[in-house]
């Protein structure tokens, strides 16, 4: 038995909330309580939120978080804790291509010391998550930050329980290169989105772009192959797009995630998967749904929990990256992939 067992199961980013890169562009009313309603609706029991911390300070060298972002959060765990929802407060203060800088413990303590302070005497529905993927950084290093930022938070939090993980964008294989912390109230956790060329056609935030990327299947078949475009000449992709035979393989994919599995065995340790998901840009929609599908099941028999990437927004599970109504714009086969209950 695990010393500190996952208490929730399955659930959802709440994206684009509060990653703003202002505290004054924050929309506040992008999520109201009735979409914490509607998700319990449909069997999720946690809500992970990802917040641009660091960019919501007074100023370059102060770190004091803006105090209304800790009131619209305080109205967030509000109907969380109301409807009986675990809500992670991730710290997503990252940038997809940007490294982690190797001093981001000058911020990332002093922040966590606050949000620890505000948050210290909530109910067991708050949970906290360091840092979301870091990379570009050593894996040494990072632990080392992590380590000195899970001891600030205990100085002032004893109570509630913190979310851990890996270099390289939360990978499981850096999920294993995390120390032994010796706090006993962690969960570490991992982010899945192979064979990533697949989840992540049409995709603009990579470099080079996969924008051009459209209709690659899953799984591999030959004969649906979209031909490379000029612009992955002699790019990662094109390496990639000649490994996605091999690296769609449903074998590859399970063996991969019985690395997690077998880290949570061999540390003692829950383990949970923050994010996976595949953008609906130019995925072939049925293709799709059996990714998902595929994924939930597995994720399911080694007994990991997870969140999806996301509600509403190019992972969701809308028909559309704008969120529609509820239940009647959702995309049913995605939710059903999901093992989540058809409205």
């Amino acid at each position: 038995m695990l010393a500190v067992p996952v208490p929730f199961s399955r659930g959802f980013n709440f994206s684009k909330w509060f990653e703003s890169h202002t505290f004054q562009d924050i929309v506040f009313d992008k999520f109201t309580e009735q979409d914490f309603v509607d998700v319990k609706s449909l069997g999720a029991d946690v809500i992970r939120v990802p917040i641009a911390f660091h960019n919501f300070t007074l100023g370059k060298n102060d770190h004091t978080l803006e105090s209304g972002l800790l009131k619209y959060l305080d109205t967030a765990v509000d109907w969380a804790e109301k409807h009986e929802l675990y809500i992670i407060i991730d710290n997503h203060s990252f940038h997809p291509v940007e490294p982690t800088d190797e001093n981001i413990d000058k911020i990332l303590i002093p922040v966590w010391e606050q949000i620890a302070e505000h948050f210290k005497s909530r109910s067991k529905y708050v949970i906290y998550e360091v840092l979301n993927e870091p990379h570009g950084i050593s894996d040494e290093h990072w632990g080392e930050i992590q380590g000195k930022t899970i001891e600030a938070i205990r100085k002032v939090d004893t109570n509630h329980i913190i979310i851990v993980g890996g270099t390289n964008f939360n990978s499981i294989e850096k999920m294993t290169k995390v120390p032994s912390y010796t706090d006993g109230n962690l969960i570490y956790t991992f982010h899945f989105y192979d064979p990533h060329l697949f989840t992540h056609q049409g995709a603009t935030w990579n470099k080079p772009s996969l924008a051009p990327l459209s209709g690659l299947p899953f799984p591999f078949d030959k004969n649906k192959l979209p031909k490379p475009h000029e612009t992955f000449i002699g790019t990662w992709i094109e390496d990639s797009l000649n490994s996605y035979e091999e690296d769609s393989k449903l074998t590859k994919l399970t063996s991969t995630l019985d690395r997690a599995a077998n880290f949570s065995k061999e540390r003692n340790v829950p383990v949970f998967c923050g994010e996976f998901g595949v953008f609906m840009k130019q995925s072939p929609p049925e293709d799709r749904v059996t990714w998902y599908k595929f994924i939930c099941e597995e994720l399911k028999k080694r007994d990991i929990p997870w969140t999806c990437w996301d509600y509403f927004g190019g992972f969701g599970i809308f028909k559309t990256e704008k969120r529609g109504d509820f239940p009647s714009d959702l995309n049913i086969d995605v939710v059903n992939a999901l093992g989540f209950k058809e409205p």
